[in-house]
């Protein structure tokens, strides 16, 4: 709609250009006409000589051939049909004699005419110097454009231009109409494409988009099995991508709680069948209530408070309930009083234990950690346990102590059995235990680790195992060590 206005408003310009043209070049000629006799009495007496001005390129239909008397056509023109040829006036004929004459001998293309393609001679009147109609129009008012001819400084005359109504069937109008139907339509074919380019796109845009939508759907109706596929590069991919791993968090998470849910159950049904089987043996007569018994009974009480215990301590640890009061500490002074503290264990089991590298480190001032001190006794007194539970006696520990301007390593290795190594990354999952020679039989809930991994990781550091050069397993901790002003 914009270009066909645009057009309608240019060729408005351009008619009014060439309307201008024309009353200029009709002026000069008009005049050249009145000088003949200072009067209008030429195209008075003759108006073809106002229609070759005005309208030079105009074909004139040959004069009517008359029938003789006895009913034949004649041959030869009448002179009154010599009449109806066009007069034209010397100035026009002088004009036409020069215009052969420069006339090339080769013959040129014609031209079209500007002011012919709109008829504007048609629209044209020619008024006296008082106004009164000559050709055309009988009141000069009655003509939207109005100009004076002038000659040697007086009026002689009017010329009158009536406004361009095309008509019908006119070029202009012709021209006009197929303009804007080509315009039209590009302008639907332009509309039609645009459509098909947005229908193409928007199924284009839309189909990851869906895909998400019933990606989450499933996610939130609990099947975290489900995985989006990416047929894109763009950003909708990298969506597709985190809400997949998202789905395998999930997926992970809820496999990780049905674990927990079962390893609790089972460790806890342990201790209790085997005291509901001594309490129904003894009330059947089976057995006796004597010391050795009840001590029975006080062990697997025991080994059931230990198990809660570690589980409350453990979902307190996940939910953020473990408070740490952190203080600056040298973790070395720590260890080697809870080593202190296993001094009988050790005596009992016939353990050579290892410290000369803790001794010295103990007054080393660069061994500063900021971390809870009684978390770090319980992580310490975990791995001692840990060792002295499942270590052959007699066998042999050693701890050993290192740092760098960043970290503390502390490793504690002890003698045979060792871990296999693929089982090695699953000492620190919750109720993981070896099935062989470290087992329930040494009273582990296998909860232990899990708990020292907690501690560990709140304090950045990190624990890992690996095989012991002494034929078991060795634990090895880093904890960034505590940045002073220098």
């Amino acid at each position: 709609m914009l270009i066909a206005v645009n057009l309608s408003a240019g060729f408005n310009d351009f008619v009014t250009a060439v309307e201008n043209k024309h009353l200029a070049e009709t002026e000069q000629q008009l005049i050249s006409v009145y000088q003949q006799s200072n009067s209008w009495q030429p195209i008075v007496n003759n108006v073809q000589i106002w229609r070759d001005i005005v309208d030079p390129q105009a074909k004139r239909r040959p004069p009517p051939v008359e029938p003789r008397r006895n009913g034949r056509y004649s041959q030869d023109p009448k002179p009154r049909g010599e009449r109806t040829r066009p007069v034209q006036s010397e100035y026009l004929q002088a004009k036409g004699s020069r215009a052969r004459e420069n006339q090339p001998a080769k013959h040129s293309p014609k031209k079209v005419n500007s002011s012919n393609f709109l008829q504007t001679g048609k629209r044209l009147s020619l008024y006296d110097h008082h106004k009164k109609v000559i050709v055309g129009k009988r009141y000069l008012h009655d003509n939207q454009v109005t100009q004076s001819i002038e000659f040697e400084g007086q009026v002689i005359g009017w010329l009158g231009l009536q406004p361009s109504q095309l008509a019908k069937n006119s070029p202009a109008s012709e021209f006009l109409t197929q303009q804007y139907e080509s315009y039209y339509l590009m302008a639907a074919a332009t509309v039609l494409l645009a459509f098909i380019m947005a229908f193409v796109f928007s199924r284009h845009l839309m189909a990851p988009i869906k895909q998400l939508i019933s990606g989450t759907n499933k996610l939130i109706q609990g099947n975290y099995q489900s995985r989006i596929k990416n047929t894109t590069r763009d950003e909708l991919a990298i969506l597709s991508d985190h809400v997949n791993v998202l789905a395998e968090t999930l997926e992970k998470n809820q496999k990780n709680r049905f674990q927990w849910m079962s390893d609790t159950s089972h460790e806890l049904r342990t201790p209790l069948t085997i005291l509901r089987a001594q309490l129904i043996a003894i009330q059947d007569g089976i057995f006796v209530a004597d010391e050795k018994r009840v001590q029975l009974f006080v062990d697997e009480i025991d080994n059931l408070s230990h198990i809660v215990d570690d589980l409350y301590q453990l979902s307190s640890s996940d939910a953020g309930g473990l408070t740490y009061q952190k203080i600056e500490l040298n973790p070395i002074e720590l260890l080697m009083q809870v080593i202190d503290s296993f001094a009988v264990k050790f005596k009992q089991q016939s353990f050579i234990v290892d410290v000369h590298t803790l001794k010295e480190l103990l007054g080393d001032n660069n061994c500063q950690l900021l971390a809870d001190k009684d978390r770090l006794r319980q992580l310490f007194a975990n791995l001692l346990e840990n060792s002295c539970r499942y270590t052959q006696a007699p066998g042999k520990l050693t701890i050993f102590a290192s740092h760098d301007k960043h970290f503390i390593t502390i490793m504690i290795q002890d003698s045979a059995p060792g871990v296999v190594r693929a089982a090695q990354e699953k000492l620190f999952d919750r109720f993981y235990r070896v099935e062989q020679s470290r087992n329930r039989n040494h009273g582990g809930s296998g909860l232990g680790l899990a708990l020292c991994k907690q501690i560990v990781e709140a304090h950045q550091g990190t624990i890992s195992a690996f095989d012991s050069h002494l034929g078991g397993l060795s634990i090895k901790m880093m904890f960034p060590l505590l940045k002073k002003l220098s």
